[in-house]
């Protein structure tokens, strides 16, 4: 029995012999782990959809002679990702940092109890400027890995770089957060020791 086809190349041959639909089913199936890969990166909602807006003109333009049988997931992360480091390069200048509201958006749905989300709140505060001082390249692993929820190799592909130098940005960023988390992992904070140790 044959293997089925993956739906992206069905969706790329589709729109190469013109049926332009073909396109906004892709930019759909798509369009949440870019944008999660974007902000990861920029930091700031606006700016990471004005990136997804780029990545997804580029995939239009390319589209036409793009191998159907080939990686659209890598070289979409690919695209999304120099994008958005150029972008950051040409604004270096500009301090730029997740607000409070994004933050706990990647933290996933609060709880309604109270005093649980006060708790949750103000050790998201705490993680997040752990995360925020770490290097560069260790804090958007880390945030690839743990916040947009990309696999090891959906990020050495994106990053343009080997599973290895992956796992060792992790491993560096999760023992820099160890240190840097201290105080909060010998108190007996279970819920940021949980988050470190799944790396």
């Amino acid at each position: 029995m044959a293997a089925a086809i993956p739906e992206d190349e069905v969706l790329i041959k589709r729109f190469q012999e013109g049926e332009g639909e073909a396109f906004d089913r892709l930019m759909a199936s798509h369009m949440n782990k870019v944008y999660a890969l974007a902000w990861g990166v920029l930091q700031d909602r606006e700016e990471a959809k004005d990136a997804v807006q780029e990545v997804f003109i580029k995939l239009h333009k390319a589209l036409p002679k793009f191998p159907p049988s080939d990686n659209l997931n890598a070289w979409l992360y690919r695209v999304c990702l120099n994008h958005c480091i150029d972008r950051r390069r040409r604004e270096k200048n500009r301090k730029v940092e997740l607000s409070d509201e994004d933050w706990e958006r990647l933290q996933g749905p609060d709880t309604d109890d109270p005093e649980t989300r006060a708790h949750q709140s103000e050790l998201a505060r705490t993680i997040k400027r752990a995360v925020q001082a770490l290097p560069e390249r260790q804090r958007i692993v880390f945030m690839l890995r743990h916040y947009n929820l990309l696999s090891i190799n959906e990020i050495a592909q994106a990053m343009g770089c080997s599973t290895g130098a992956v796992k060792a940005h992790l491993s560096r960023a999760t023992a820099n957060l160890r240190d840097r988390l201290a105080g909060l992992l010998d108190s007996g904070r279970d819920d940021v020791e949980s988050r470190l140790r799944s790396s």
